[in-house]
Order: structure tokens, then sequence, then C-alpha cells
């Protein structure tokens, strides 16, 4: 745990956050790590835009002009099994600390704790497994998408995002939506000659709850203990130019949950249609989280989950998650994968970021478990 827990506060101090050179240098110090380990590693930089036409590019919502990605294993393996992890963050958050007890600081929950268990698990097992460290995840999954597109390829994959050691086999998608209502400006002063856009926005958002609603009527039971398995949630909201002046324009930005099974294409009907007749028009933009899943019945699940059982005494909560993940484009490529990771989801991205070294080490042994058993089969 010595080593892992330095290489983990080593990590923390890369402030990576998304759309910096931060993002770069993390990806160099996973690589540079397992090259230090004596592994055979392959790096490469992309231009994201030039995949900007692919019908499955993921999109971003910060700009980048580079991309880096990579894939380390030991020498002969095959990388049949792998584990998948991101370095980029988002902005903010506690600076990296450690009490003996607890990892603090911006990442150590989303994801650099998990991914350093899994690196270092990956190194304990050694055999025919391998580590993939992208980034971009946390805003569309552009560094998983070029990581495909150079060649990935597994038999199974576990991306040890914070769980609280949970085990998910599915993610619900997210798109990111701008539905904009327009009105006519004027002098306020003569506020009768104008119409003020901001008097249509109860119905837009009445609109958008009873959308809510209606798609979280029959949710399948592996996301059903949630509150909500696929939220509607308005995040940002702008409009007008001046104090005195009618509000010409209102426009929001949200949050939209894709359902298990739907294309992204249906769900955005979906959203447009509830919108009809409301005098709102709709842009997307940004990150696009297809949904994805694994079968509960399929051997990587019974794999993790009898890991997790022998290291430690007990069965793991199986559920699935309500946000998007790299999961959906894994499966999509025909890679089982599933998560399961140190950390709880709701401390990421907030002021109180932290992983208890207790979770950090069960991470770290029950993947060790799984990628030892050779000899059960994946298929």
């Amino acid at each position: 745990m010595r080593d892992l827990l330095r290489d983990l506060l080593d990590l923390l101090a890369i402030d990576s956050v998304g759309g910096t050179p931060g993002e770069a240098h993390a990806q160099h110090w996973v690589a540079d790590t397992l090259r230090s380990w004596g592994w055979e590693v392959d790096v490469w930089t992309d231009d994201p835009t030039e995949h900007a036409d692919d019908p499955a590019y993921p999109g971003m919502e910060v700009p980048r002009s580079s991309v880096t990605g990579v894939i380390g294993r030991p020498r002969g393996s095959r990388g049949s099994r792998l584990i998948l992890g991101h370095t980029d963050v988002v902005p903010g958050g506690p600076a990296p600390g450690f009490d003996g007890r607890t990892v603090y600081g911006r990442g150590s929950v989303d994801m650099k704790s998990g991914l350093v268990a899994g690196m270092h698990a990956a190194r304990t097992a050694g055999g025919d497994v391998a580590v993939c460290a992208v980034s971009g995840e946390e805003d569309g999954g552009i560094g998983t998408f070029l990581a495909l597109a150079h060649g990935l390829r597994a038999t199974s994959c576990v991306i040890p995002e914070p769980t609280s050691l949970a085990l998910i086999p599915a993610n619900a998608g997210a798109l990111t939506s701008r539905p904009t209502r327009r009105g006519v400006s004027a002098h306020g002063a003569r506020r009768w000659d104008g119409h003020n856009a901001l008097e249509g926005l109860p119905e837009v958002m009445s609109r958008l709850q009873a959308l809510e609603a209606e798609r979280n009527t029959d949710v399948p039971h592996i996301l059903a203990s949630w509150p909500l398995a696929y939220p509607i949630s308005i995040g940002r909201i702008e409009g007008g130019d001046w104090p005195s002046t009618v509000m010409g324009r209102v426009e929001l930005e949200g949050r939209y949950g894709v359902k298990l099974g739907e294309t992204i294409p249906d769900a955005m009907q979906a959203f447009e249609q509830a919108l009809v007749g409301s005098g709102a028009t709709v842009d997307w933009f940004g990150g696009r989280f297809a949904s994805g899943s694994t079968d509960t019945q399929h051997p990587l699940v019974q794999q993790i989950a009898a890991a997790h059982e022998a290291v430690t005494g007990a069965p793991p909560d199986i559920f699935g998650a309500t946000y998007g993940s790299d999961l959906r484009q894994l499966v999509a490529a025909g890679i089982p994968t599933v998560q399961y990771g140190p950390g709880d989801a709701a401390l990421a991205h907030s002021e109180d970021e932290e992983v208890s070294v207790e979770q950090i080490r069960v991470c770290h042994d029950v993947l060790t478990a799984w990628l030892r058993r050779a000899d059960i089969p994946d298929r």
C-alpha cells in the first residue's frame, strides 16, 4: 500500500482539469509509471476535432486541440483483461492531502484513487492484463472514443469509478440541452410594445417536469432503487440585455437522462416533442452519453462479485447508475464492462472529495483477485 499511496498522491498533485495542459501531464505520468515497471507502453495524441463528423463522436464541453491516451501491458501480455480509468478532473475542490486513514483532494474520488488502485492491481497480478488511461471523460468521453479508434480491445473491462465498492453493470445516459424561448424586446417604460420571453418559462418547466415523470414510470429493476432513474435538471439560465429592456430571449441549459436501451436520436426526439407549442427551440451541445449495460448474469459480473466476497466476506451490492460513463462506449465496442471502485460518488466534484485508505485497499485486492482468476472464462 505504501507505493500505491505514494503514486496516488503524486497523481493528485497534477492539476489535470479538463481542457488544460494538466490533462496531458497526468496521462504522461501514467505512461512513465507503467514504463518504470518494465511494461510496454503506447502513447498517442490526437486532434479530437478531426473526428467530429463520426456518428459515434461523444462530444466535448471544453475546447481541446489535442487528447493524449495511454495503454500499457506487461511484456508478452495481450491485454485481454482491462483496467480503464480517466485522469481528467473538474475545476475546484480541495488540495491533495493524506492523514494516514483518508486521502483528500480534487480527483481523489473521481477517479484517481480507483485508477491507481487498478494500476497496482494489474502490476500485482501480472499476466494477460492491460491498463488504459484516458482523459476527457468528464465532458463526453473523447479519450475512450479515441482509444477504441486506436484499436483498444479486450475480452472484459473494469472501470474503477467511485461506486463505494458496489458493482455497477449499467449506466443511464445523459445529454446536454439548450432550450431557448424568444420574446420581443422593447424599452421597459413601454413594455407593452414588447413581449417578455421570461413569461413563458413556467410553461417550459411544466412540460419538462411532465416529461420527467413520464420517463420514470417504467424503470428497469437495475435502476429502480433511485428516486429518479432519468432526471431532467436545469443548471443554468441566461436572458436579457439590460435592466430597462424587456427580455427578448431566455436561454436554459440542463442535463437530460437517457433511458437504458434508448438511442440518442430517440431521446432527443422525446425531449423536443415535449416542448412543441411552448415557444421553445432546442439545441444540443457538449457531451453525448448514451446508456449502456452488461447483463447481470454475464461471467464478468459474477467474477467481480465472487472476488469482492472472497476479499470482504460479503457479496457486493449490484445496481445501475443514473449518470453516464465510458462503460457505454466499451460495451458498444463489444467489451463487457462494469464499474467497481473506491469512494462515494456523492462526493465527486464536491468540496469534500475524499476516499478512505481501506476502500482503496479493498478495491486493489478485489481487482487483483479478479485479474488472477485466469481459470474463469470471460465468455
